[in-house]
Protein backbone atom coordinates (compact mmCIF):
# COMPACT_ATOMS: atom_id res chain seq x y z
CA UNK A 1 0.00 0.00 0.00
CA UNK A 2 1.17 3.36 -0.57
CA UNK A 3 0.05 6.41 1.05
CA UNK A 4 0.24 10.16 -0.04
CA UNK A 5 -1.80 11.97 2.30
CA UNK A 6 -1.40 14.93 4.48
CA UNK A 7 1.23 16.34 2.13
CA UNK A 8 2.55 19.59 3.16
CA UNK A 9 3.01 22.52 0.62
CA UNK A 10 6.98 23.70 0.39
CA UNK A 11 6.79 27.42 -0.45
CA UNK A 12 9.74 29.57 -1.30
CA UNK A 13 10.21 32.85 -2.69
CA UNK A 14 13.77 35.06 -4.19
CA UNK A 15 14.72 36.23 -1.37
CA UNK A 16 18.33 37.32 -1.71
CA UNK A 17 19.29 36.14 1.91
CA UNK A 18 20.98 33.03 2.22
CA UNK A 19 18.76 31.30 4.66
CA UNK A 20 15.97 31.94 2.39
CA UNK A 21 13.28 32.32 5.95
CA UNK A 22 12.32 35.93 5.93
CA UNK A 23 10.60 38.48 3.57
CA UNK A 24 11.33 42.51 3.86
CA UNK A 25 8.83 44.22 5.37
CA UNK A 26 8.35 48.33 4.53
CA UNK A 27 11.03 50.46 4.96
CA UNK A 28 8.26 52.58 7.10
CA UNK A 29 8.50 49.69 9.95
CA UNK A 30 11.95 50.74 10.85
CA UNK A 31 10.83 53.94 12.23
CA UNK A 32 6.90 53.15 13.67
CA UNK A 33 6.50 51.56 16.97
CA UNK A 34 7.13 47.69 16.69
CA UNK A 35 4.71 45.07 15.68
CA UNK A 36 3.26 43.03 18.31
CA UNK A 37 5.54 39.69 17.35
CA UNK A 38 8.56 42.03 17.38
CA UNK A 39 7.80 43.30 20.67
CA UNK A 40 6.69 40.03 22.27
CA UNK A 41 10.09 37.94 20.60
CA UNK A 42 11.81 40.47 22.39
CA UNK A 43 10.74 40.38 25.57
CA UNK A 44 10.28 36.40 25.38
CA UNK A 45 13.85 36.58 24.45
CA UNK A 46 15.02 38.62 27.20
CA UNK A 47 13.66 36.80 29.63
CA UNK A 48 14.53 33.23 28.56
CA UNK A 49 18.06 34.61 28.97
CA UNK A 50 19.55 32.95 25.64
CA UNK A 51 21.82 34.02 23.22
CA UNK A 52 20.53 33.97 19.46
CA UNK A 53 22.80 31.70 18.34
CA UNK A 54 22.17 29.35 21.05
CA UNK A 55 18.34 29.56 20.14
CA UNK A 56 19.57 28.98 16.45
CA UNK A 57 21.12 25.81 17.78
CA UNK A 58 18.22 24.33 19.51
CA UNK A 59 15.93 25.50 16.23
CA UNK A 60 19.26 23.28 14.39
CA UNK A 61 18.38 20.46 16.71
CA UNK A 62 14.63 20.37 15.54
CA UNK A 63 15.60 20.34 12.15
CA UNK A 64 14.77 24.02 11.19
CA UNK A 65 17.63 26.31 9.89
CA UNK A 66 17.60 29.83 11.14
CA UNK A 67 20.48 32.35 11.68
CA UNK A 68 20.73 34.87 14.50
CA UNK A 69 20.50 37.41 11.88
CA UNK A 70 17.11 36.54 11.07
CA UNK A 71 15.78 36.52 14.63
CA UNK A 72 17.48 39.68 14.80
CA UNK A 73 15.91 40.98 12.19
CA UNK A 74 12.78 39.51 13.26
CA UNK A 75 12.74 41.36 16.89
CA UNK A 76 13.66 44.79 15.57
CA UNK A 77 10.48 44.05 12.76
CA UNK A 78 12.99 44.89 10.29
CA UNK A 79 11.17 41.27 8.61
CA UNK A 80 8.53 39.15 9.68
CA UNK A 81 8.31 35.52 8.84
CA UNK A 82 5.99 34.13 6.00
CA UNK A 83 7.16 31.13 4.26
CA UNK A 84 6.07 28.25 5.86
CA UNK A 85 9.25 27.00 7.19
CA UNK A 86 9.44 30.52 8.95
CA UNK A 87 6.12 29.95 10.37
CA UNK A 88 7.06 26.39 11.16
CA UNK A 89 9.89 28.06 13.05
CA UNK A 90 8.07 30.57 15.29
CA UNK A 91 6.36 27.50 16.33
CA UNK A 92 9.63 25.80 17.73
CA UNK A 93 10.24 29.22 19.79
CA UNK A 94 7.50 29.42 21.43
CA UNK A 95 8.54 25.99 23.20
CA UNK A 96 11.92 27.23 23.27
CA UNK A 97 11.27 30.55 24.74
CA UNK A 98 9.14 28.74 27.30
CA UNK A 99 5.43 30.43 25.93
CA UNK A 100 1.67 29.04 25.35
CA UNK A 101 1.05 27.89 22.02
CA UNK A 102 -0.19 30.84 19.85
CA UNK A 103 1.86 33.23 22.16
CA UNK A 104 4.04 34.91 18.83
CA UNK A 105 2.57 32.95 16.03
CA UNK A 106 -1.19 34.60 16.76
CA UNK A 107 0.37 37.90 17.30
CA UNK A 108 1.65 37.08 13.00
CA UNK A 109 -0.23 39.73 10.69
CA UNK A 110 -2.04 37.64 7.57
CA UNK A 111 -0.27 36.38 5.06
CA UNK A 112 0.27 38.78 2.22
CA UNK A 113 -1.03 37.41 -1.66
CA UNK A 114 1.85 35.89 -3.47
CA UNK A 115 -0.53 35.56 -6.52
CA UNK A 116 0.27 32.99 -9.10
CA UNK A 117 3.84 32.34 -8.05
CA UNK A 118 2.50 30.46 -5.04
CA UNK A 119 0.65 27.78 -6.82
CA UNK A 120 3.45 26.99 -9.60
CA UNK A 121 5.86 26.56 -6.17
CA UNK A 122 3.70 24.31 -4.48
CA UNK A 123 2.82 22.39 -7.74
CA UNK A 124 6.55 22.03 -8.44
CA UNK A 125 7.37 20.91 -5.25
CA UNK A 126 4.81 18.20 -5.59
CA UNK A 127 5.98 17.06 -8.92
CA UNK A 128 9.56 16.96 -7.47
CA UNK A 129 8.16 14.19 -5.13
CA UNK A 130 5.96 12.05 -7.37
CA UNK A 131 7.27 12.95 -10.56
CA UNK A 132 5.68 14.23 -13.88
CA UNK A 133 2.43 13.32 -14.34
CA UNK A 134 1.82 11.00 -11.58
CA UNK A 135 -1.39 9.73 -10.25
CA UNK A 136 -1.62 12.10 -7.86
CA UNK A 137 -1.90 15.09 -10.19
CA UNK A 138 -3.85 13.33 -12.75
CA UNK A 139 -6.62 12.80 -10.12
CA UNK A 140 -6.39 15.82 -8.15
CA UNK A 141 -6.67 18.04 -11.77
CA UNK A 142 -7.14 21.42 -11.26
CA UNK A 143 -6.79 21.31 -7.83
CA UNK A 144 -3.45 19.97 -7.83
CA UNK A 145 -1.66 23.46 -7.56
CA UNK A 146 -3.56 23.94 -4.43
CA UNK A 147 -3.35 20.89 -2.95
CA UNK A 148 -3.75 21.74 0.88
CA UNK A 149 -2.55 24.71 1.29
CA UNK A 150 -1.95 26.70 3.79
CA UNK A 151 -1.33 24.13 6.33
CA UNK A 152 1.55 22.02 7.34
CA UNK A 153 1.85 18.23 8.88
CA UNK A 154 3.49 18.39 12.19
CA UNK A 155 2.96 14.91 13.29
CA UNK A 156 1.27 11.75 11.33
CA UNK A 157 0.73 7.79 13.06
CA UNK A 158 -0.49 5.22 10.54
CA UNK A 159 -1.81 2.01 11.75
CA UNK A 160 -1.97 -0.95 9.72
CA UNK A 161 -3.56 -4.29 10.00
CA UNK A 162 -3.01 -7.33 7.70
CA UNK A 163 -4.98 -10.53 7.09
CA UNK A 164 -3.46 -13.82 7.39
CA UNK A 165 -2.80 -13.70 3.96
CA UNK A 166 -0.62 -10.02 4.09
CA UNK A 167 -3.66 -8.56 2.45
CA UNK A 168 -4.84 -4.91 3.87
CA UNK A 169 -7.69 -4.70 5.95
CA UNK A 170 -7.60 -1.64 8.09
CA UNK A 171 -5.34 1.60 8.20
CA UNK A 172 -6.12 4.34 10.68
CA UNK A 173 -4.39 7.63 10.22
CA UNK A 174 -4.24 10.43 12.75
CA UNK A 175 -2.33 13.89 11.94
CA UNK A 176 -1.91 16.73 13.56
CA UNK A 177 -2.02 20.15 11.60
CA UNK A 178 -1.48 23.44 11.90
CA UNK A 179 -2.48 26.36 9.76
CA UNK A 180 -0.04 28.42 8.24
CA UNK A 181 -2.15 31.35 7.31
CA UNK A 182 -5.88 32.19 8.02
CA UNK A 183 -8.31 30.27 6.40
CA UNK A 184 -7.55 26.83 5.64
CA UNK A 185 -10.77 24.54 6.31
CA UNK A 186 -9.99 20.81 5.33
CA UNK A 187 -7.32 18.67 3.89
CA UNK A 188 -6.83 16.37 1.10
CA UNK A 189 -5.73 12.79 2.33
CA UNK A 190 -4.54 10.56 -0.73
CA UNK A 191 -4.36 6.62 -0.76
CA UNK A 192 -2.83 4.15 -3.55
CA UNK A 193 -4.32 0.45 -1.89
CA UNK A 194 -2.80 -2.36 -2.93
CA UNK A 195 -6.15 -4.08 -5.60
CA UNK A 196 -7.15 -0.87 -7.25
CA UNK A 197 -9.95 -2.93 -8.95
CA UNK A 198 -11.04 -3.95 -5.30
CA UNK A 199 -13.62 -1.33 -4.73
CA UNK A 200 -14.32 1.65 -2.78
CA UNK A 201 -13.39 1.29 0.79
CA UNK A 202 -15.40 2.50 3.58
CA UNK A 203 -14.27 5.15 5.66
CA UNK A 204 -14.68 6.24 8.83
CA UNK A 205 -13.94 9.79 10.27
CA UNK A 206 -13.25 10.10 14.21
CA UNK A 207 -11.78 13.64 14.44
CA UNK A 208 -13.06 16.10 11.35
CA UNK A 209 -15.86 15.53 9.13
CA UNK A 210 -15.83 13.48 6.13
CA UNK A 211 -17.06 16.06 2.84
CA UNK A 212 -16.01 13.41 0.08
CA UNK A 213 -14.48 9.81 -0.71
CA UNK A 214 -13.97 9.21 -3.77
CA UNK A 215 -11.51 6.84 -6.17
CA UNK A 216 -9.90 7.71 -9.45
CA UNK A 217 -10.63 5.36 -12.09
CA UNK A 218 -7.43 5.67 -13.73
CA UNK A 219 -5.12 4.53 -11.10
CA UNK A 220 -7.25 3.37 -8.63
CA UNK A 221 -6.10 5.82 -5.89
CA UNK A 222 -8.70 7.08 -2.96
CA UNK A 223 -9.14 10.30 -1.94
CA UNK A 224 -10.66 11.43 1.03
CA UNK A 225 -11.65 15.45 1.91
CA UNK A 226 -11.31 15.86 5.54
CA UNK A 227 -13.45 19.35 6.60
CA UNK A 228 -12.26 21.31 10.09
CA UNK A 229 -15.60 22.48 10.64
CA UNK A 230 -14.21 25.91 10.16
CA UNK A 231 -11.78 28.14 9.30
CA UNK A 232 -8.66 27.74 11.11
CA UNK A 233 -6.73 30.64 12.37
CA UNK A 234 -3.02 31.05 11.79
CA UNK A 235 -1.02 28.82 14.24
CA UNK A 236 -4.23 26.63 14.89
CA UNK A 237 -3.93 23.42 15.15
CA UNK A 238 -6.51 20.70 14.34
CA UNK A 239 -6.53 16.81 15.06
CA UNK A 240 -7.41 15.07 11.78
CA UNK A 241 -8.57 11.34 12.88
CA UNK A 242 -10.16 8.62 10.14
CA UNK A 243 -9.82 4.74 9.60
CA UNK A 244 -10.15 2.65 6.39
CA UNK A 245 -11.64 -0.76 6.22
CA UNK A 246 -10.88 -2.25 2.73
CA UNK A 247 -12.89 -4.78 0.75
CA UNK A 248 -11.98 -8.49 1.06
CA UNK A 249 -9.66 -8.84 -1.64
CA UNK A 250 -6.21 -11.64 -1.87
CA UNK A 251 -3.27 -9.48 -3.13
CA UNK A 252 -0.53 -9.50 -0.55
CA UNK A 253 1.15 -6.50 0.25
CA UNK A 254 5.26 -6.47 0.59
CA UNK A 255 5.35 -2.42 2.16
CA UNK A 256 3.55 0.71 3.15
CA UNK A 257 4.65 4.43 2.09
CA UNK A 258 4.01 7.69 2.82
CA UNK A 259 4.83 10.88 1.19
CA UNK A 260 6.08 13.77 3.06
CA UNK A 261 6.39 16.97 1.22
CA UNK A 262 7.49 19.34 3.29
CA UNK A 263 9.56 19.70 6.98
CA UNK A 264 7.12 17.65 9.00
CA UNK A 265 8.23 16.98 13.10
CA UNK A 266 7.70 12.87 13.15
CA UNK A 267 6.10 10.11 10.92
CA UNK A 268 5.44 6.67 13.14
CA UNK A 269 4.18 3.49 11.39
CA UNK A 270 2.56 0.55 13.23
CA UNK A 271 2.12 -2.55 11.19
CA UNK A 272 0.11 -5.13 13.03
CA UNK A 273 0.74 -8.84 11.03
CA UNK A 274 -1.26 -11.69 11.41
CA UNK A 275 -0.40 -12.98 14.87
CA UNK A 276 0.18 -16.63 13.26
CA UNK A 277 2.65 -15.62 10.40
CA UNK A 278 5.25 -12.98 10.80
CA UNK A 279 8.00 -11.87 7.78
CA UNK A 280 10.81 -13.52 7.60
CA UNK A 281 12.36 -9.82 7.05
CA UNK A 282 11.49 -6.70 7.48
CA UNK A 283 12.98 -3.47 7.20
CA UNK A 284 12.51 0.58 6.85
CA UNK A 285 13.90 2.79 3.95
CA UNK A 286 13.65 6.16 2.64
CA UNK A 287 13.18 7.41 -1.01
CA UNK A 288 14.04 10.66 -2.01
CA UNK A 289 11.38 10.84 -5.13
CA UNK A 290 9.19 8.04 -6.41
CA UNK A 291 11.61 7.36 -8.73
CA UNK A 292 14.74 6.77 -6.35
CA UNK A 293 16.39 3.49 -5.23
CA UNK A 294 16.05 2.64 -1.57
CA UNK A 295 18.32 4.64 0.62
CA UNK A 296 18.71 3.98 4.38
CA UNK A 297 17.66 0.69 4.68
CA UNK A 298 17.88 -0.55 8.04
CA UNK A 299 16.41 -4.01 9.68
CA UNK A 300 13.45 -3.74 11.75
CA UNK A 301 12.51 -6.30 14.59
CA UNK A 302 9.07 -8.51 14.73
CA UNK A 303 8.26 -8.42 18.61
CA UNK A 304 6.53 -11.03 20.49
CA UNK A 305 3.11 -9.13 19.99
CA UNK A 306 3.58 -9.62 16.07
CA UNK A 307 3.86 -5.90 15.24
CA UNK A 308 6.98 -3.81 13.42
CA UNK A 309 7.35 -0.07 13.73
CA UNK A 310 8.81 2.73 11.95
CA UNK A 311 9.36 5.89 13.64
CA UNK A 312 11.43 8.70 11.84
CA UNK A 313 11.98 12.33 13.54
CA UNK A 314 12.38 15.27 11.98
CA UNK A 315 11.53 14.13 8.12
CA UNK A 316 12.49 16.16 5.40
CA UNK A 317 10.67 15.66 1.95
CA UNK A 318 10.85 12.65 0.70
CA UNK A 319 8.59 8.68 0.96
CA UNK A 320 9.25 7.04 3.82
CA UNK A 321 8.35 3.46 3.92
CA UNK A 322 8.86 -0.07 5.12
CA UNK A 323 9.07 -3.45 3.17
CA UNK A 324 8.59 -6.77 4.28
CA UNK A 325 8.88 -11.09 3.05
CA UNK A 326 6.64 -13.75 3.63
CA UNK A 327 8.33 -17.08 4.49
CA UNK A 328 9.03 -19.05 1.06
CA UNK A 329 7.31 -21.69 2.91
CA UNK A 330 4.09 -19.55 3.85
CA UNK A 331 4.21 -17.93 0.79
CA UNK A 332 0.21 -16.81 -0.50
Amino acid sequence: MTDTSGLTPSKSNNSNKSNGLETKTESALSVESPAPFAAALREAVRRRGLPLDRICERLTARGIRLTPATLSYWQRDRTRPERSDSLRAVVALEDILDLPPGGLSALLPPQRPRGRRVARTDEHATRRLYGQESWQEQALGESFADFNRDIVVLHTREVLHLDRRGCVRRLIVNHLVRAVADGPEQMMNLHFLDDPDGGLPKATVHCGLLKSLRQDAASGGVMLQIGFGRPLTLGETMAVDYEIRTTPYDRPTGFHERGIRGNQDSYLLHVYFPHDRHPALCHSYYRENSSAPQRKVRPLAVDTTGTAHLYAAQCRQGIYGMSWRWPDDSSP
